[in-house]
């Protein structure tokens, strides 16, 4: 799976200008926390990311791979290749925190074009506090296939557009 992804400010771009999958082969993308941010005790918090993303894969079920992959398809048809929906995992380390993904999983739907932002509880009856550059969440296929990415200034528009987290029935967070 590929990631197209545009950073929604400067600042963030900086962030994930050379940032990668830590490992060869991680089927993850860790995402980056974008501000300091307070998270009240016993309550849910819409923490925005700092990007909006797509993902893309080829319609013969062939999924992009690093460069350097041998199993990369040599297709440069551009009709074989489609958005799909992804995934907002948090990530292992979490569990270090009194932190949870509000929706176990966050599933971002092909169309869908705003922000990515990941519903966190704080189960804890402190205030938590989360920092700039702190890793909690991470972007995965449907299929846990390594994934590459690419910066980009802009998405293709959908039907959909920026409506999430209940946005069918018309419920905004």
């Amino acid at each position: 799976m590929h990631l197209k992804i545009v950073c929604l400010s400067d600042e963030v771009r900086e962030m994930y200008k050379n940032h990668k999958t830590h490992h060869e082969g991680d089927s993850g993308l860790d995402l980056f926390i974008v501000k300091d941010e307070v998270l009240k005790p016993k309550s849910t918090t819409f923490v925005k990311l700092g990007i909006k993303a797509i993902a893309l894969q080829y319609k013969s079920n062939y999924y992009y791979k690093c460069e350097k992959s041998e199993n990369k398809k040599k297709d440069d048809d551009k009709s074989n290749i489609v958005n799909t929906s992804f995934l907002l995992f948090p990530r292992s380390s979490i569990s270090k925190t009194p932190l949870r993904l509000a929706n176990s999983i966050g599933l971002i739907d092909a169309g869908y074009r705003g922000e990515i932002i990941a519903a966190l509880d704080n189960t804890s009856d402190q205030e938590y506090h989360i920092k700039k550059n702190d890793k909690l969440v991470q972007l995965v296929s449907f299929t846990g296939e390594p994934l590459s990415f690419e910066l980009v200034e802009e998405l293709d528009e959908t039907s959909r557009g920026e409506g999430g987290f209940g946005s069918t029935s018309n419920n905004k967070y």
